[in-house]
């Protein structure tokens, strides 16, 4: 169990916008942990650092311009998951539902069309999604659909991609967003589909249908249907614990982007903006202020900024959630264990579970660490500099977090 100190004494050393203080009486290795974490950072070749880090009962005990508004890299992810988890649910699934206009004849053929009604889930897949609802069709007798497929997506709106401030994409980028996503929406597959993914979905669905030996013929057409489907099938996608789990293990970007639209859907509007408001209205509620700027779900935009004040109460924020703040600490990578840490933070014995963030010329890395004595540490570092100092940045983070998980708070 992590343990707090009964009585503190502060002590603060001020150089160079560092703050330390320590619990108990003033000693001289109480500033020497600032010292030593002032020179590790400077060895990042940082131009520009966001630090604070807060122990458990005693609040700020190092801090470097933590009101510094610098890109957040997937560290954002941290915003993007627990709000999922708190405005969703931790058992919410999302339903991708297959129904028709009309039933079939008794020979199986819908003369009609058929209406995919997609929920926004960002884990379908055609080996097992699009599979599992042919499947489903076959089963009640389905063999050919006159009427081609009416696709109503409008869960999401039209807007594909957050603004990037870049005007290329690299081969890591989620695919163009759609609330009927198959297979990450992987862009690769041609030029096209980075506009419009609907009809290539919707091909893939047909061509799923066909290995099970049903036959649609007809236009693909994307809308609202005029009246309620007549239900066919429909395939869950696992629940939103386990999407925000691989999400912030992995640091997946496309689930990040989907998971954002599906907050602003919950709440009536299903766009990256949506989403954004829900989260800084979860904030107010949770009385954080993100401050900053925020425009996609990953922190792949180069418009995104936050602050290690915003990120760490977050945090804390968290933290203090008895219900949900346990299932965000295991969900986050742990040092030398698993995800994104799995080769990094060695030798700290499994008590680092935090965010890691990488974009060019900026690291960042938020999150929490049990020190020595017990003492449960949250922490956000976000450095940034010239592309080339991003390795050196990374290692001084690491070396930062080791100097708090070996030091006494």
């Amino acid at each position: 169990m992590l343990r707090t100190p009964v009585s503190v004494v502060m002590a603060v050393a001020c150089s160079a916008g560092l703050l330390i203080t320590g619990s108990g009486p003033a000693t001289a290795s109480t500033p020497s942990l600032a010292t030593q974490l002032g020179r590790i950072l400077a060895t990042g070749g940082a131009t520009a650092m966001s630090v604070r880090v807060d122990v458990a009962g005693r609040g700020t005990v190092f801090t470097h311009s933590p009101s510094r508004a610098l890109n957040p890299a997937s560290t954002e992810k941290l915003l993007t998951g627990y709000t999922a988890l708190r405005v969703l649910g931790p058992a919410h699934r999302f339903v991708t539902k297959v129904g028709s206009t009309v039933a079939a004849d008794p020979h199986g053929v819908i003369r009609g069309r058929l209406v995919v009604t997609a929920g926004g889930d960002p884990t379908l897949s055609s080996d097992a999604g699009l599979a599992s609802l042919a499947r489903q069709l076959r089963s009640k007798g389905v063999r050919a659909v006159t009427g081609g497929i009416l696709l109503d997506d409008t869960m999401f709106s039209r807007v594909r991609f957050a603004p990037r401030g870049t005007t290329t994409l690299d081969a890591g980028d989620p695919g163009p967003l759609s609330a009927f996503a198959v297979n990450d929406n992987n862009w690769r597959l041609d030029s096209g589909y980075l506009a419009n993914p609907s009809v290539g979905n919707l091909q893939a669905l047909q061509r799923a249908f066909a290995k099970v030996g049903i036959t649609v013929t007809g236009h693909f057409v994307v809308g609202r249907p005029a009246k309620t489907p007549r239900p066919l099938a429909s395939v869950s996608s696992p629940p939103v614990a386990t999407i925000v789990h691989d999400m912030l293990k992995r640091s997946d970007n496309f689930y990040a982007e989907m998971l954002l639209e599906d907050i602003g859907a919950a709440r009536g509007k299903g766009t990256q903006l949506g989403g954004v408001k829900v989260i800084r209205a979860e904030a107010a509620k949770m009385g954080v202020s993100l401050g900053g700027n925020m425009v996609d779900g990953s922190g792949l935009s180069t418009y995104d900024a936050q602050s290690a004040n915003g990120e760490v109460s977050w945090l804390e924020a968290a933290h203090r959630d008895s219900a949900l703040g346990p299932r965000l600490y295991a969900d986050l990578p742990i040092g030398c264990v698993d995800g994104t840490l799995t080769h990094r933070l060695c030798g700290t014995g499994g008590r680092v579970h935090a965010k890691t963030g990488t974009l060019d010329g900026m690291r960042a890395l938020s999150g929490y660490v049990t020190d020595a004595a017990g003492h449960l540490v949250t922490f956000a570092f976000l450095l940034a500099g010239p592309k080339t100092t991003g390795p050196a940045a990374a290692n001084a983070i690491d070396a930062a977090v080791k100097a708090l998980a070996a030091s006494h708070l």
